[in-house]
């Protein structure tokens, strides 16, 4: 007789994942001959280890607690490859195929939410491999990783998040904004934009651009949705009204395109910023916006421009501040930045704090792509953080609130503020 075996009600069917390499891993050196690979733009999307034994790399998969994934590796070449799972002992896997072949790399168990990292490196300098993926089955939740198909760039560089503040008083406009800005010294990274005013309009922020450049960005949209700046018309173009001294201000592109203004302010982590941000009509279709920039520790301020936006009818809406990532050979290290003391001052009324904020994220964080990116309250301050591929649950809090104790009136002349 034969027996057939009923799964319970509540049991879950394997599946098998085919994870690519490609957009999900990183090597440890950045050299000409890989760059393509880890920019996220390139024909070969294989990862070749060959030359130097001493090079590194390493891929990310999301499981959710619980999971205990088999893991293969699709590969081809010759060559040992060590390779390590989280903090297993290693394995040295030995690649003998000239076409792709898999193999077995064992099974793992995920203790808690978050990235599991496989490392790979080369035993002998002399051998060289290509490996293209990781087979995952034995699990009954779909892992979370960079799907074929998807924009690689983007899944490199990771989460981009944003804390949303609202519009302010009701029936009032926004005229004035104001909020500080503190790096820790362990997220201080090299290609993030820590930016603390955006608006319907523009951004405005701080960015560590690397070699030695530490940037104060102030920008504005065109009116006319273009990536090329010299495409837009006369009549929708942000026009320079005043700038400040050793400060540059060019057009920009490929990201919508208009008018930025920037300084390599020098800023440097564990010391706060505070910015200022003003805005007033020309007439009623025309706006003009300009910002200002200082240590909160010191009395003088940093001008940076007055841009001027056509077709504008609202001063300050939307506000919001966002932490990215813009290099995407640097999306596996966290960063992270507090937003604190927001006020805003609509036309002939007070200064208001702002006490409330929403997280949101953009694509690769709202498609699930990627879940390395979070938010909260930290010691009384609005923080946001991302990449590196930290462990944190799948579902997190988006609405959060600072306490009127943790909030300090700004100590601004305004008079002095002419622009």
């Amino acid at each position: 007789m034969l027996t057939l075996a009923v799964m319970p009600a509540t049991a879950q069917r394997s599946e098998r994942y085919e994870v690519p390499l490609y957009g999900n891993t990183y090597y440890d050196e950045v050299s000409r001959a890989n760059f393509g690979f880890a920019f996220g733009r390139t024909k070969d999307t294989s990862l070749r280890l060959g030359g130097d034994c001493g090079l590194t790399a390493t891929s990310y998969v999301y499981f959710a607690s619980g999971q205990s994934p088999r893991f293969a590796l699709s590969a081809e070449g010759k060559g040992d490859v060590e390779i390590t799972v989280d903090d297993a002992q290693p394995t040295v896997l030995k690649i003998s195929t000239k076409k792709q072949k898999e193999y077995k790399l064992g099974t793992f168990v995920r203790h808690r939410d978050g990235y599991m990292v496989v490392r790979y490196r080369l035993l002998d300098a002399t051998s060289s491999v290509k490996l293209h993926s990781l087979i995952v089955s034995g699990v009954t939740k779909a892992p979370v990783y960079l799907k074929p198909g998807s924009n690689t760039y983007f899944g490199l560089r990771g989460p981009s998040c944003h804390l949303n503040y609202g519009d302010g008083p009701r029936g009032s406009e926004v005229e004035w904004a104001t909020i500080s800005v503190t790096v820790p010294e362990d997220f201080d990274r090299e290609g993030s934009y820590y930016m603390a005013l955006g608006f319907s309009g523009g951004y405005f922020g701080m960015q560590n651009n690397g070699r030695g450049r530490r940037n104060a960005l102030f920008s504005l949209w065109n009116t006319e949705e273009s990536d090329n700046p010299n495409s837009v018309s006369e009549s929708n173009r942000v026009q320079v009204i005043a700038h400040g001294d050793s400060v540059t201000v060019r057009d920009f592109g490929n990201e919508g395109s208009g008018k930025q203004s920037f300084i390599n302010a020098g800023w440097q982590p564990n010391r706060t910023y505070q910015f200022l941000l003003h805005a007033k009509h020309v007439d009623s279709t025309t706006v003009d916006y300009s910002a200002w920039f200082r240590a909160a520790d010191s009395p003088d301020w940093t001008y940076m421009s007055t841009l001027r936006r056509p077709n504008t009818k609202v001063l300050l809406r939307g506000l919001h501040s966002f932490l990215e990532n813009f290099q995407p050979i640097n999306g596996n290290k966290t960063r992270k930045a507090y937003y604190h003391n927001v006020w805003i001052k609509a036309i002939g009324g007070e200064w208001q704090p702002i006490k409330r904020a929403f997280l949101t994220c953009d694509d690769t964080g709202n498609r699930g792509r990627r879940l390395d990116f979070s938010g909260g309250v930290e010691q009384g301050r609005f923080f946001l953080t991302n990449g590196g591929y930290f462990d944190r649950p799948e579902t997190i809090e988006r609405r959060f609130s600072v306490d009127d104790a943790d909030l300090t009136p700004p100590n601004i002349d305004l008079s002095n503020f002419t622009k």
